[in-house]
């Protein structure tokens, strides 16, 4: 008879190892309505997070990387927590618990409780002080520009239009290739080491064949806004609208073919009460009256002294043009280009490599019987 007290100490233990395991296989239908619960909460506040989110980003602003890494940890908890819970359901459809998926059961259990401890402890750390950061852009991009003649005087003049405060929008015109674009980069760039109160500085290229979507997004990139394909015109309009209303902005356009309805691309009309400014360029008085610009700036023809200066510059061979003869041609050739800047560029740059009188007199000939010939090369290089 020894045997059997061993026998029954053994059989006492096992069934008190069973009852635990049956305990917590009975309460594995509660728990997991808990587990339940625990999820449904935890997606709630995912989904209150992220409408705040897109609310807060119509402005521009961006969800800190603390934001992100939460709502990336929940999607990966939410697709854990959702397998235990399918597992679950597949349990419950064996029965006995001598069965194998008794077994199973107590590990899932396991499982649960482990992760009911990370849903619970995300969900408290779902309370942020701050969800979005605003974007900051540089104040100023520099754009590529050569020194230019002759236009100190008008940059001068546009500071002075800048300077006064009731002035909102600011118009450049004169004929293609004056040199409208050189002086409103001119002016870009002098944002760089000029002290002044904008918080951005934005230039557009418009062109005659302008999209007002293409409008909005090079200002949508200016202003490092989020943005894709698939936002609708009013989208755009309103989250470039809702960001520069905050900002003191000074907006560049170039080369304005018709007029533009600033409130259709989402631009604050600038005014004396938001200290906003406007500078565009254009070959047309008229756009400048359909602007409704309060200052217009007439880019003129290079003088005569200038037009020299500038096409020796783009000769760039003074012991050519020093020659008598030559010399006698050369200014003739300036005459012909009539002061404008892009002729004078283009057709320097062409005879930088002309050395006989007789390659300098053919020059004259052709500008003589083609004077329009000259002047479509000059339309057509409108980036000067």
């Amino acid at each position: 008879m020894d045997f059997i007290t061993p026998l029954i100490s053994m059989v006492e233990r096992l069934c008190t190892s069973m009852a635990s395991r049956a305990s917590r296989v009975i309460n594995l239908d509660r728990g997991i309505q808990l587990f339940a619960t625990e999820l449904i909460e935890l997606k709630d506040k995912r989904d209150d997070l992220r409408t705040l989110l897109e609310q807060a980003e119509l402005d521009g602003s961006r969800r800190t990387n603390e934001v992100q890494r939460w709502l990336a940890r929940v999607e990966v908890i939410e697709t854990e927590a959702t397998s235990i819970i399918e597992s679950f359901g597949q349990s419950r459809e064996r029965s006995g618990c001598l069965n194998p998926s008794c077994y199973s059961k107590y590990n899932l259990s396991k499982e649960m409780i482990e992760k009911l401890k990370e849903l619970s402890e995300l969900k408290g750390k779902g309370n942020f002080e701050r969800l979005v950061t605003e974007p900051r852009p540089a104040p100023v991009e520099e754009k590529p520009c050569r020194p230019a003649i002759g236009i100190s005087v008008m940059v001068q003049k546009v500071w002075e239009f800048l300077e006064e405060g009731k002035l909102g929008i600011i118009a450049l015109y004169g004929m293609g290739g004056v040199g409208k674009t050189t002086l409103l980069k001119t002016i870009n760039n002098a944002f760089l080491t000029r002290d002044h109160s904008y918080d951005v500085v934005i230039w557009v290229l418009v062109s005659k064949e302008f999209v007002v979507s293409k409008i909005q997004q090079s200002i949508v990139a200016r202003l490092e806004l989020p943005w894709d394909e698939s936002e609708t015109h009013e989208h755009l309009t309103s989250k470039i609208y809702n960001v520069l209303k905050k900002k003191r902005f000074l907006l560049l356009l170039d080369d304005v073919w018709e007029r533009i309805d600033l409130g259709d691309i989402g631009i604050p009309l600038p005014d004396e009460e938001n200290k906003c400014k406007l500078i565009f360029t254009t070959r047309s008085m008229d756009v400048c009256s359909d602007m409704d610009a309060h200052r217009k700036l007439k880019v003129e023809l290079l003088t005569d002294d200038k037009s020299w200066q500038l096409f020796c510059e783009k000769v760039g061979r003074m012991e050519i043009l020093e020659s008598l003869a030559i010399r006698t041609y050369a200014e003739t050739i300036v005459q012909k280009c009539g002061g404008l800047p892009l002729a004078l560029i283009t057709v320097g740059r062409a005879m930088a490599n002309k050395e006989t009188e007789e390659e300098w007199k053919y020059a004259i000939e052709l500008l003589n019987k083609s004077p329009l010939e000259l002047r479509a090369i000059v339309l057509r290089k409108s980036s000067w």
